[in-house]
């Protein structure tokens, strides 16, 4: 009943959004990239993955109105909260703990807003649901099709973003160890698993070479990881590789910009030498690999630093690296960008020109975004509960909430270490970590309750005075 209830509210106030602000939020500068690319080549980007590109055109098959993608991807949305309840349930914890995960996925202001534009972010969480659904089949049933479709799941992810690479080494372990059956049986789920991922890893670089004659993931990956150096190299501590000194940033490192600021500012060394990510020539990314690297080996602990500090700002969101949640939205009805996507939306939906945006719808979602995010104390309170719950639980139960847990931790901090901050990170973590945080706050209140239940039975045993 409870999650019938959820879903209700769920398809509610995605109505409401589809209703209210049509076709679709457009403001976001991605959006124009990956809509390019559907339209014309899905590896066109240089710093993107095909894998978005790729879904727009399968959906395109089926509807060449944005409306009908918009509607798909608030389908992913839900079907992702169905997926994180059924991966509770399946632990064999009280299904309504199911409903707190399935909550987040469904109602989070950020999700919602991403859903209903045209980025990658609704498709990601949808897979990596499929992934955790499936690991914690492979971790309570021995057939080998669980741990199959979760290597299918992280691979494909995969193609959609970089970061989704961050579960494989929790996954593939995690079934080395906890997985049912004997040592044999165990090592095959595992050795699935990573074989599948493999496979899906190298038929995406396969089909890239097979177009752009590029045999790798990102064109000019290393950019997102040279602006995350550049916030704290010093190169007066370290002699730079031959040929890359001129990518030393000339701020002192305490007054460095932002990590967006080196990676696509006019003033960053790399930007003035190469002219930015996409006229880059190739050979460019090899170069910015290389000195950051090196600078990362060089300065360990300032590394380290910088991601630590960019981590504070997923709990207390606020200006100085990425997008925050509310930068995000402002960027999603941005008019003039809404206005830079139209030839291009003209061109891959024909059907869909012109808006219908209100002031009022504007303001009523904003105010509907800003009270459902998942930031500051309860952000705090979901990880405290998570990780404080772990040694309480179950062992197999223990190892699912594992899962859900470091799923999230993972993404993030594998993000921060290769980019920057961004509130757009954050949002497919928030149901796996929520649903780590129920398995938690459950083993805690179990273990508070057979505390207390001794604490009676000893004070019955005990004579009348």
């Amino acid at each position: 009943m409870g999650i019938t209830l959820l879903v209700a509210g769920a398809i509610a106030v995605r109505a409401w959004f589809m209703v209210s602000y049509r076709p679709a939020f457009l403001g976001f500068g991605d959006s124009h990239e990956y809509v390019l690319a559907a339209a014309t080549n899905v590896f066109r980007d240089v710093q993107h993955p095909a894998g978005y590109p790729l879904f727009l055109v399968l959906v395109h098959y089926f509807s060449d109105r944005l409306s009908f993608t918009i509607l798909v991807q608030h389908a992913l949305g839900i079907a992702t909260g169905l997926l994180l309840y059924k991966s509770v349930r399946r632990t064999g914890a009280p299904p309504w703990l199911g409903l707190l995960p399935a909550a987040v996925a469904f109602f989070g202001g950020t999700g919602l807003f991403l859903e209903h534009a045209l980025l990658a972010d609704p498709l990601f969480a949808f897979l990596q649901a499929v992934g955790i659904y499936a690991a914690i089949r492979a971790l309570y049933e021995p057939a080998l099709r669980w741990p199959l479709l979760a290597g299918a799941a992280i691979g494909l992810a995969f193609w959609v973003k970089t970061v989704a690479i961050s579960s494989a080494p929790l996954v593939v372990p995690l079934l080395l160890f906890a997985a049912p059956g004997d040592v044999r049986r165990r090592l095959m789920s595992s050795a699935t698993a990573a074989l599948m991922v493999i496979v899906i890893v190298l038929a995406y670089v396969a089909a890239q070479a097979s177009s752009t004659g590029y045999v790798g993931y990102e064109r000019q990956g290393a950019w997102n990881l040279y602006g995350r150096v550049a916030t704290f190299v010093d190169c007066s501590r370290f002699e730079p590789p031959k040929g890359t000194r001129f990518l030393c940033p000339t701020e002192p490192p305490a007054h460095r910009l932002s990590q967006a600021s080196y990676q696509y500012g006019r003033s960053s060394p790399a930007v003035r030498h190469f002219g930015g990510p996409g006229r880059a020539p190739g050979y460019a990314n090899a170069l910015l690999q290389k000195f950051s690297v090196a600078a990362i080996e060089h300065e360990p602990v300032a590394y380290v630093s910088a991601i630590v500090h960019g981590l504070t700002f997923y709990i207390f969101p606020r200006s100085g690296e990425g997008y925050t949640p509310e930068s995000i939205r402002d960027a999603l009805f941005g008019p003039v960008n809404e206005k830079a996507i139209e030839p291009a939306i003209a061109l891959f939906y024909p059907h869909s020109l012109g808006y219908h945006r209100p002031a009022s719808a504007i303001r009523s979602l904003s105010v509907y975004e800003r009270h459902t995010r998942v930031q500051g104390p309860l952000l705090v309170l979901l990880l405290l509960a998570a990780i404080g719950g772990l040694p309480l639980l179950p062992s197999r139960m223990r190892s699912a909430a594992i899962l859900f847990t470091l799923t999230a931790i993972f993404s993030i901090v594998f993000a921060e270490a290769g980019s920057s901050y961004d509130a757009r990170y954050a949002y497919p973590t928030f149901g796996p970590l929520a649903a780590g945080a129920a398995l938690g706050a459950w083993g805690i209140a179990t273990r508070l309750s057979r505390e207390n239940q001794r604490r009676r039975r000893r004070a019955r045993a005990l004579p009348a005075p």
